[in-house]
């Protein structure tokens, strides 16, 4: 691997994407978390800069700081934060930064049934769009492949990659648009000592390629902090040290704190920062002023360097242009690599090839709707037509409901949660609009959603003898349908806010209410007036009403096998149910407003817990 290799990364990529060297730097930097009394301050007005061309090291002890340094300066933390961020010296505007940076996080989310290929085809037909030709996008993946040691992995299933590969994978499908600065938290978190020196060795080559690239490491050995250009130390939400990493064991001799020979200076410094040679923080911070100075060696004696704003009059002059700025930057819209629909095409592909793969949203679904069909033919026998057992057959229906509800909902419920986590991290590096996501993965599910139940109904329908009419049978299908696209709104919805114990959880008792109110526990007339509306806001209230008046509304008399059948007339068991007067078109159109109230709602979830998670 060199630098050479992946300075031609996309060297065929329209003119925007040509690596920009970016110079980022941030001043007096705070974050607090909590409200009222329970607010605690995790940093403390910190400084720092990060040149092009470098690879720089944040360390620290667990709960030093680092990750949430490492979170805001990225973009994904924005809530509690006070301080002042400029790249190239102008003050950062978020959305146009994401267009310039990527933030590769400590664990690995990626889409586990896709190959390697796919998804770094998926990935550069995201970012590069539509003005790079077909062939030029598998060169570039050629390339990127080659150059992460992934070429002979290009056909295997990222679940069957080992931890290395994923992390060389991670970094490798941010590259296609050249970003100019790389955020890693913990990039060697999991890794043996050989891939921990490949994925550091990958990274000092990207950044002498022009790139800057920061790196939370917990404690690296002496072998790989050499690879590093700079550190910057944190401990206790401050900055005790920022400069080259020849230069540490010199600067810690100001204060007679003397790394021993043939020691790992990451340890002892990390020993320092935990409070192990005593409360020499406070004087440390004060050294380098909390990361507002550059320590650097120069021969027998230390010099401290300014990197920028060296005195406080220049700060507040900038900070009185920060307006026009402000004002320049918002011009600088949040473009994506590709356009919309192109977006939604190569989601919804990816989307497509996830789903066939993954074996709870097509094998088991599939096997499932076909056992359940066959049970429940086979328990309720001939129930459709005779007259004896049609209070049974309308508990079949109800049942059937209830069925289809959960086989519809509980896999989106599931999976969704997982995927969200590579949805905050495809999204936080501008892979795609988050209105493009919900468009594909709503529409990739709906073919089985209406695939399954239409399979499972027909076994169901000629197994229990339901009247042999083919205008019934359409009737009762699409209230079977509607009713899955109405769950698998609400798995959405759940899915998106929720996490998996919660949405498995909350899902199942809030659909109790709504059973309850379907009319098939408690006659609708028989509900109290003060919760007659309840009867409304159910949807299973629509699916079985529905159900009941595409079986029997309007149909002749059933046969009955004994000597006397009550409900031998099938309007009298609609007026058993408060159905009589019932509307199948009102029902349609319940369940059609629930398909629509539910989508809209699943997306506005969605978006509300991508903003809370900053």
């Amino acid at each position: 691997m060199s630098v050479t290799q992946l300075e031609t990364i996309s060297l065929k990529a329209p003119q925007e994407l040509q690596v920009k060297t970016l110079d980022f730097s941030f001043r007096d930097l705070s974050y607090t978390v909590g409200k009222g009394k329970n607010v605690k301050t995790i940093l403390h007005q910190m400084s720092g800069i990060f040149k092009s061309g470098q690879l720089t090291a944040i360390l620290g002890p667990s709960g030093a700081g680092k990750t949430s340094l490492m979170n805001i300066l990225a973009g994904l933390k924005t809530s509690g934060v006070d301080g002042h961020v400029e790249v190239n010296g102008e003050t950062r505007e978020l959305k146009h930064f994401r267009k310039q940076s990527v933030y590769i996080t400590q664990q690995d989310y990626l889409l586990q049934d896709l190959t390697v290929y796919e998804y770094m085809m998926s990935a550069a037909h995201l970012k590069l769009g539509n003005k790079v030709s077909e062939k030029e996008k598998k060169s570039e993946i050629k390339l990127v492949m080659k150059t992460l040691g992934l070429i002979n992995s290009k056909q295997t299933q990222i679940s069957c990659l080992s931890g290395g590969e994923c992390k060389r994978l991670s970094i490798g499908v941010e590259l296609f648009n050249n970003p100019a600065i790389l955020f890693l938290d913990e990039p060697t978190s999991g890794l043996d000592s050989s891939s921990s020196m490949q994925c550091v060795t990958l990274l000092r080559e990207i950044a002498r390629s022009g790139r800057t690239v920061v790196a939370t490491i917990h404690q690296p050995s002496s072998r790989l902090l050499d690879q590093f250009d700079n550190l910057y130390i944190v401990a206790s939400g401050s900055c005790i040290y920022q400069g080259p990493v020849e230069s540490l064991v010199p600067y810690l001799k100001i204060i007679n704190l003397n790394c021993p020979s043939y020691h790992n200076p990451a340890d002892f410094v990390m020993d320092v920062a935990s409070g192990e040679y005593g409360d020499v923080i406070p004087q440390l911070t004060s050294i380098v002023k909390n990361g507002r100075l550059i320590y650097n060696q120069d021969s027998e004696s230390g010099s401290l360097a300014i990197p920028s704003h060296n005195n406080e009059d220049e700060f507040k002059e900038e900070l009185t242009t920060d307006n026009d700025k402000k004002k320049r930057n918002n011009k600088n819209r949040l473009v994506y690599g590709a356009p919309f629909h192109t977006q939604v095409a190569v989601l919804l592909n990816r989307t497509w090839r996830t789903i066939w793969r993954e074996k709870m949203l097509t094998k088991v679904r599939f096997i499932t709707h076909i056992v359940i069909g066959i049970f429940l033919g086979l328990l309720f026998g001939a129930v459709g037509n005779d007259a004896a057992y049609t209070v049974n057959n309308a508990g079949l229906l109800f049942g059937n409901l209830i069925f289809i509800v959960f086989t519809a909902a509980m896999p989106t419920v599931i999976t969704f949660p997982l995927e969200r986590k590579v949805l905050a991290r495809e999204h936080l590096n501008n892979w795609y609009s988050l209105k493009a996501y919900y468009i594909a993965k709503t529409l990739a599910d709906i073919p089985f959603q209406i695939l399954f139940p239409t399979i499972y109904l027909v076994i169901l329908y000629i197994m229990t003898k339901q009247p042999m009419n083919m205008e019934r049978f359409i009737m009762l299908l699409v209230i079977v349908i509607g009713v899955s696209l109405v769950s698998q709104g609400i798995g959405l919805i759940f899915g998106a806010w929720f996490d998996i114990k919660e949405a498995v959880f909350l899902a199942a008792t809030m659909g109790i209410p709504l059973l309850i109110f379907a009319g098939f526990f408690i006659k609708l007339s028989d509900v109290p007036p003060y919760l007659n509306w309840m009867t409304y806001v159910s949807f299973f209230r629509y699916g079985f009403e529905g159900s009941m008046l595409a079986i029997y509304y309007g149909r002749p008399p059933i046969d009955c096998f004994q000597p006397y059948c009550y409900f031998r007339s099938p309007n009298k068991l609609l007026e058993q149910f408060d159905m009589d007067q019932g509307s199948y078109l009102f029902c349609i159109a319940g369940l059609l407003f629930y398909f629509v109230v539910m989508r809209f709602a699943g997306y506005f979830f969605l978006r509300s817990k991508m903003k809370s998670m900053r």
